[in-house]
């Protein structure tokens, strides 16, 4: 599986920050998104698409009905354990085969569109409670980094650049006041939060081509 490649280091970035001290490199946090302004907040190289539509992963028959498979106890039940990525692939296939062989032959292909359909909407339900989660995050590093950069202005320099990476001579640790201590460890837990952004990043991507291959394994279990 091909993984997103993040065009740059983000704790390097933010280790870079940190020793500007400007207003002006605190004031907008760096976003890949930042030429879409409905996505001021989203901080990924994979483009924020509110909601995944049947037409990118579907080649089967139009998508009308996305609420009947609620009734269903067997098609929820599926679709709740297909699109779970902890399943392995060969497991959801071997399911949707299951499935699909014990349906009537005249009512198969339109039962297991209702599943693509259970699928779908559990998928589109996942991503956005996702997505939501890494808007927010993005958004309180951004006000965390701008309460950081305050600190740092009534601190000495030497003390904003160690805690940004550099070392502190030996003789000079036992002398940093408590206003300088806590700062170090405040840049510290930033940059390690910030390091996990790529990371949450990835699961957007992953819930998408999870969905895809659970589509094509119902199609393939499809007569036309």
């Amino acid at each position: 599986m091909t993984k997103t490649k993040i065009p740059f280091d983000l704790r390097a970035w933010a280790t870079g920050f940190l020793i500007a001290l400007t207003p002006v490199a605190l004031a907008s946090t760096p976003s890949f998104a930042d030429d879409d302004p409905n996505n001021s907040n989203w901080p990924c190289v994979y483009r924020k698409v509110p909601e995944l539509s049947a037409a990118a992963i579907w080649d089967g028959p139009a998508i009308t009905d996305t609420t009947s498979w609620r009734k269903d106890d067997q098609v929820r039940k599926l679709s709740e354990y297909l699109i779970s990525r902890r399943i392995k692939e060969p497991d959801a296939e071997a399911a949707i085969k299951k499935f699909a062989d014990s349906l009537p032959a005249d009512a198969r292909d339109a039962k297991l569109t209702e599943l693509f359909a259970a699928v779908l909407t559990r998928t589109n339900e996942d991503r956005k409670v996702v997505m939501s989660g890494i808007e927010r995050f993005n958004v309180r590093q951004h006000e965390r980094a701008k309460d950081i950069e305050k600190e740092g202005l009534s601190l000495p320099p030497d003390t904003v650049a160690a805690a940004a990476g550099e070392e502190i001579p030996a003789g000079e640790i036992g002398k940093l006041s408590d206003a300088e201590t806590k700062y170090k460890w405040e840049v510290r837990v930033f940059q390690e939060k910030q390091a996990n952004i790529p990371l949450a990043c990835e699961i957007p991507e992953l819930i998408d081509q999870r969905a895809g291959d659970i589509a094509r394994a119902i199609r393939a279990q499809m007569k036309s």
